[in-house]
């Protein structure tokens, strides 16, 4: 579950102080697909980076699954981010030079995962996104969707409690989309997603749709 009380977000400039968050508060539910919309400026990238544990509020109160985030030192952050949290951005980020199998393989390797169950975690992960005979193609031999079902399968290998994407279906067309869509929302089944989206279509496939303006939640 997560848990929001109030959070407000300020950056400092030379001349003045620039709130982006003012005063959000919500609660979702574990396994829930939330999309997150709203115009250039709104303060989506802004919340995002505050529930992937990437940035700090200027007050109020996170909780993710009871943890009280906002008590937490930056070594504590970091700590809780590596161990619930994954991304999915819009260009996929993957390393050119490794296969398929070796890009998800990857992060596994950082968490001191045996190599006999990298193996078998990887192949899992390939099967749930449809690419077991795509494994040994790197990035370039890759289409647009099928580089992005690696980067999905490469984020949930970690078993995240929190998946973040952001526009993940950006760069897609609208049959590439909707393959990614169904990826997500079954992976929504065990997680919970943060998604953001420009892409009205896309909210049919939500539990949850939040719009922010001027960094406020638009009621």
């Amino acid at each position: 579950m997560i848990e929001l009380k109030n959070i407000r977000k300020s950056y400092k400039t030379r001349h003045e102080t620039l709130e982006v968050l003012k005063g959000i508060s919500l609660t979702v539910p574990e396994h829930s697909l939330v999309m997150l919309l709203g115009e250039s400026g709104s303060g989506k990238s802004t919340l995002c980076n505050l529930l992937g544990l990437l940035d700090t509020a200027t007050s109020g109160e996170y909780y993710l699954n009871g943890i009280p985030v906002h008590t937490l030192s930056s070594a504590e952050r970091t700590k809780l981010r590596r161990e619930q949290v994954s991304f999915v951005f819009q260009n996929y980020n993957l390393i050119p030079t490794m296969t398929a199998f070796e890009n998800i393989e990857l992060p596994l390797g950082y968490r001191n995962v045996a190599k006999k169950e990298r193996l078998a975690i990887v192949e899992n992960a390939l099967h749930s996104v449809g690419l077991s005979e795509r494994a040994g193609h790197r990035p370039a031999e890759l289409s647009g969707g099928e580089q992005q079902r690696v980067a999905i399968a490469r984020a949930l290998v970690m078993n995240p409690s929190l998946l973040i994407a952001d526009e993940p279906t950006g760069n897609l067309d609208r049959t590439t989309t909707k393959e990614i869509m169904k990826t997500l929302t079954e992976a929504g089944r065990k997680k919970t997603i943060f998604m953001v989206t420009h892409n009205e279509e896309l909210t049919s496939y939500a539990d949850i749709v939040i719009r922010l303006k001027r960094g406020e939640i638009e009621l």
